[in-house]
């Protein structure tokens, strides 16, 4: 982890305010944005300061803007892909896997613009715009809370999984057994670490823009740290798989392209005990000449190619329109 000099902006979900943190050696406010997978390239970054009501940043406030290159998969590597990962699944290495992609869009708005967008369009998602020399320059609006501290060992989490394209159809077999499967891991790991009181709600549905996704909510009470929690529940089969361990090993041999920050988590712990972390989804890594947008897709028993890369295809599209309109 470091401390070199970023900027971050975020507006919490149902809020109006935004928000920024002014960097102090000693501040109650520390942000973390944490990457897929650490490695060399991409490590967790922590801003320490207190954080100060902000308006919107203007462009040019951002300074680590850096060329955007195309690189991408093409559908019949991604197709082939999902083959692979059907056949495994169809051999009982995996129950689900999680394959993503990416895709440049050249775009002149700028990543203050976006953010700014992203704040009016879901405002219900926990929308944040960061720059850092390490990182370069990221914005996202994610509607997925990993988990979240009030303090006295009380906890949130929620399973979210299975999207829906068209708000009219009912959801199918396959998106259930996808939010089954993230529902049934975190109950296991909470099962395991012996915490109290778990309170599992029901399914239902979230609106986020143009799409929905099914979600259930659980709370639980424990005497680990929200530190101890946060490699327990990341990355969990709703940006992974499962199993975990199978599933991650499949994406570090077929996905293409790096996720980077795509999927990681980020999110702010105070002084007085109180932290949220939140999944890195509906994100793109800006750059002077446009922005990489990432979008992925569960693979399961029913899923097919054709389906799988035409679903991944509808979120990319899907956030070029939002954010356009």
């Amino acid at each position: 982890m470091n401390n070199i000099q970023g900027q971050v902006w975020w507006r919490a979900p149902g809020e109006q305010k935004v928000w920024k943190l002014k960097q102090v050696q000693e501040g109650s406010t520390t942000f973390r944005f944490a990457p897929f997978k650490t490695d060399r390239f991409h490590e967790v970054i922590e801003l320490t300061g207190v954080r100060e009501t902000s308006d919107f940043p203007h462009p040019g406030s951002v300074r680590n803007l850096k060329m955007g290159v195309e690189v991408k998969s093409s559908r019949s590597q991604h197709e082939q892909i999902i083959g692979h990962a059907l056949k495994a699944i169809d051999e009982g290495q995996l129950e689900k896997v999680v394959l993503s992609q990416t895709e440049f869009w050249h775009s002149d708005a700028s990543a203050e613009e976006l953010f700014k967008i992203k704040c009016e369009v879901f405002p219900n998602a926990f929308v944040y715009l960061i720059d850092h020399p390490k990182s370069g320059v990221w914005l996202g609006a994610t509607p997925e809370l990993l988990i979240q501290s009030s303090g006295g060992g009380q906890f949130r989490t929620v399973a979210l999984a299975g999207t829906k394209m068209d708000l009219d159809e009912a959801w199918t077999a396959k998106e259930m057994k996808e939010q089954v499967l993230v529902t049934q891991f975190i109950e296991g790991l909470l099962n395991k670490e012996a915490v109290k009181n778990v309170i599992v709600g029901n399914v239902h549905d979230l609106d986020y823009g143009q799409i929905k996704h099914l979600k259930t909510e659980i709370a639980f009470e424990s005497n680990r740290t929200i530190e101890e929690w946060l490699p327990l529940l990341h990355p969990t089969p709703a940006v992974g798989g499962y199993p975990r361990n199978e599933a991650l090993e499949f994406i570090e041999e077929h996905e293409v392209t790096p996720r980077g920050y795509y999927t990681g988590y980020l999110g702010l712990i105070e002084s007085d005990g109180l932290a949220e972390f939140y999944v890195n989804l509906r994100c793109m890594k800006c750059h002077s000449n446009g922005h990489r947008l990432f979008a992925g897709g569960g693979v399961v028993e029913g899923s097919t190619p054709i389906g799988e890369w035409e679903e991944i295809q509808s979120k990319i599209d899907s956030i070029r329109m939002e954010l356009a309109s």
